[in-house]
């Protein structure tokens, strides 16, 4: 039973930096499939280390492994409270219940987290709210 709450908090960690993507990449108008994901400032595509969720951004130092540049702590923080609030949930109703309360939130934090990312967009010059 434990191997399963794990592995639940796992894939809640998962889908929160699928998550840190969309939030990102939706507002922009860009794919959520290619490219892959990478450095927004070198361009290097990120290997297994840098995604796994939160030790990806510890063992890197927050910084992108080629050119240094700073990732930020949104990421690693999306993603723990993904895991958090799965985990939580487990703790709390137990893993069948709990499981169905845990993707509940990481559907409340992506949504937010995402339209978080449009609410962050400026809008374009001579555009009526520009």
């Amino acid at each position: 039973m434990l191997a399963l709450q794990a592995y639940l908090v796992l894939v809640a960690m998962l889908l929160g930096s699928f998550i840190n993507l969309a939030a990102d990449r939706l507002p922009r108008g860009e794919s959520l499939v290619r490219p892959r994901s990478h450095c927004r400032s070198c361009g290097r595509v990120l290997n297994m280390v840098d995604l796994i969720p939160v030790a990806g951004y510890l063992i890197r130092k927050g910084r992108c492994a080629t050119c240094g540049v700073a990732i930020g702590a949104l990421s690693p923080t999306i993603e723990a409270l993904c895991g958090a609030g799965m985990l939580a949930a487990i703790a709390t109703l137990g893993t069948g219940r709990g499981a169905a309360v845990g993707f509940a939130v990481v559907a409340l934090v992506g949504v937010t987290a995402v339209a978080a990312g449009f609410g962050r967009m400026r809008p374009k010059r001579g555009s009526p709210a520009g």
